[in-house]
């Protein structure tokens, strides 16, 4: 499922706070999305996308995203080599 990160302590925002990691990165200042801003954010830029046909017109399809490796809410439950 998803990245192949065995531990949370390879990841770098876990070792650094929003100012360190944006000086790590070189950027001027950083903040994070909600996992529900993350999806409405993408929720509105599929329904302004044209979806299969090229005609333009948007067609606003539902689909669904996955947010387990956000959430650790996974469908079908947590694999046993992937607990935390």
């Amino acid at each position: 499922m998803g990245i192949n990160i065995p531990t949370r302590e390879e990841l770098i925002a876990n070792k650094l706070n929003a100012d360190q990691l944006a000086r790590h990165v070189g950027a001027d200042s950083l903040a994070y999305l909600s996992v529900a801003g993350l999806v409405q954010a993408v929720q509105l830029k599929q329904q302004s996308a044209d979806i299969g046909d090229g005609d333009g017109k948007g067609k606003g399809k539902a689909m669904g995203h996955c947010t387990a490796c956000l959430t650790g809410e996974y469908p079908g439950g947590l694999p046993d080599e992937l607990s935390w």
